[in-house]
């Protein structure tokens, strides 16, 4: 099932709605670089609890699962991008190719009907 939002109501980090819907929206509004540096500046297990923006207390394994979802997120869109770009690519060259045959044969046609 893919989704444009972070599914906060169905993490198990979180058993009340409300509280999950505030994580998700101060790691939405800090951003993955954010988020991931706050992460890296501690060692506790994903059970453990630190402090990230204006909330004191928000679980790791919640920012972990928000940043995993995120990195999915990115991943899928630039995979998309670089089909896309493949595929122009293919495009282009196909064309270039029809345009130089069709050089090739008009030149030739010019010398043999001179």
């Amino acid at each position: 099932m893919k989704t444009d939002r972070f599914p906060y109501e169905r993490s198990r980090w979180s058993n009340l709605p409300e509280q999950a819907k505030r994580w998700f929206e101060e790691v939405e509004t800090l951003g993955p670089q954010n988020v991931r540096a706050r992460l890296a500046q501690t060692d506790a297990g994903s059970a453990g609890a630190i402090a990230i923006g204006e909330l004191q207390v928000v679980t790791i394994g919640f920012a972990q699962e928000w940043l995993a979802w995120h990195d999915r997120k990115r991943d899928a869109l630039e995979a998309e991008r670089h089909s896309h770009h493949v595929f122009w690519t293919s495009v282009a060259a196909w064309a270039a190719t029809v345009a130089a045959a069709a050089a090739v044969i008009g030149c030739a046609w010019a010398i043999f009907h001179k």
